[in-house]
C-alpha cells in the first residue's frame, strides 16, 4: 500500500455508428499524478466513481458528475478506500477499506456524503474486490493466494467458496443471472468462466463440484474486461480495445480489434468500465510496469 502505482482515469464518449462504435472526446477526469483508479459508472448514468490518492498510501472516493463534468471528493478518512460503488438500493456507497494496521481489509458502506461508516461483516478481514448480487448477498475476491471467490449472505452470515485461482475482475451479470470470473488456474491460458448453476445450490451435499463452463479465453495475460448491454465483452491489450460478440449467445465468436487508442496517445491501460447505456467508456492508464 505504501507504493501505489502511477495511474490516470480517462473518460471517452462512445457513439454507435451502424454496427460499430466510435470513441471520441477523451478527457482526464482524475489528477495527472498519483494513484487514480477503479472507475465505476452509477446505474442511473449520472456519475463515475473512482478512487484517488491523497498521499503515498491513502486513497479516497471521488465522484465525477457526467453532466457537470466536475469531480467531488466524497470520503475524508484516515483509512484508504477502494472499489467504490452504490449498494443495490443506491442509498449508500460500498467499498473495501484498509484499516490502520495496513493489513485488515473490511467491507464497508458509507452514506452518500461519505459519512456514517458501517462495517458489513466484521469477521471478513481479507476482502480484495466485490460485486453485489442483491441487498443481502455479495461476491468477494479474498486473500491470500490462490485468490478465491466467495458468496456471502449478510443476514445469515453464511459463506460459500465457489471458485479458486481467480482474477480480480468478476461480475454478477444481472440481466443474465450469471456469475462470471477469470480462471487463472492455468498460469498461461486464462479463461472467463461461468459459475455452473449446480455449484450455486444451497446445502449441496456432494463435495465434488461440476466444472464451470468456459465463456471465452482471455487475451494474453489480460484479466480486465467489461460487459456491454448485449452481453458482448470488451478487453484491452497492448494499447488497443478488443471486442468479442456476445459469447453467451455466440460461443464461437472471436476477439476482434475494436479501437486503437494509440491515436489518443494511450499505449498502456488495464482497468476498463462502460456505462449502463453504453455511451461512456472509462479506462485506467499506467506508466512503467503493469500494476
Amino acid at each position: 500500500m505504501a507504493q501505489l502505482p502511477e495511474t490516470t482515469v480517462y473518460l471517452f464518449d462512445l457513439q454507435k455508428s451502424g454496427k460499430t462504435y466510435q470513441v471520441n472526446k477523451p478527457q482526464i477526469i482524475s489528477k495527472r499524478i498519483g494513484y487514480n483508479n477503479q472507475p465505476y459508472f452509477s446505474p442511473d448514468g449520472n456519475y463515475l466513481f473512482y478512487v484517488s490518492s491523497m498521499d503515498t498510501s491513502n486513497t479516497e472516493i471521488f465522484r465525477y458528475d457526467l453532466r457537470k463534468k466536475k469531480s467531488k471528493r466524497i470520503t475524508k478518512t484516515k483509512e484508504p478506500e477502494y472499489s467504490p460503488r452504490y449498494t443495490p438500493d443506491m442509498s449508500r456507497l460500498s467499498c473495501v477499506r484498509v484499516e490502520k494496521d495496513k493489513t485488515t481489509q473490511h467491507f464497508y458502506t458509507y452514506n452518500l456524503a461519505g459519512k456514517k461508516p458501517i462495517n458489513i461483516l466484521p469477521d471478513l478481514v481479507s476482502i480484495g474486490y466485490y460485486d453485489w448480487i442483491s441487498h443481502n448477498e455479495f461476491l468477494s475476491f479474498e486473500l491470500p493466494e490462490p485468490f478465491y471467490l466467495v458468496r456471502h449472505n449478510i443476514q445469515s452470515n453464511k459463506k460459500d467458496t465457489i471458485a479458486q485461482n481467480i482474477g480480480r475482475n468478476f461480475y454478477y451479470a444481472r440481466n443474465k443471472n450469471k456469475i462470471i470470473y477469470v480462471d487463472k488456474s492455468d498460469s498461461i491460458n486464462w479463461k472467463i468462466r461461468l459459475i455452473a448453476t449446480e455449484n450455486l445450490k444451497p446445502n449441496k451435499k456432494t463435495a465434488r463440484k461440476l466444472e464451470n463452463p468456459i465463456l471465452t479465453e482471455t487475451l494474453p495475460n489480460e484479466e480486465d474486461y467489461c460487459l456491454m448491454q448485449d452481453g458482448s465483452i470488451l478487453m484491452g491489450h497492448e494499447g488497443k480495445l478488443f471486442y468479442k460478440k456476445n459469447p453467451f449467445r455466440f460461443p464461437n465468436s472471436t476477439w476482434e480489434e475494436w479501437i486503437d487508442l494509440h491515436s489518443f496517445g494511450i499505449s498502456s491501460f488495464y482497468r476498463i468500465a462502460i456505462s449502463a447505456d453504453n455511451t461512456k467508456l472509462a479506462l485506467v492508464t499506467y506508466s512503467g510496469k503493469k500494476p
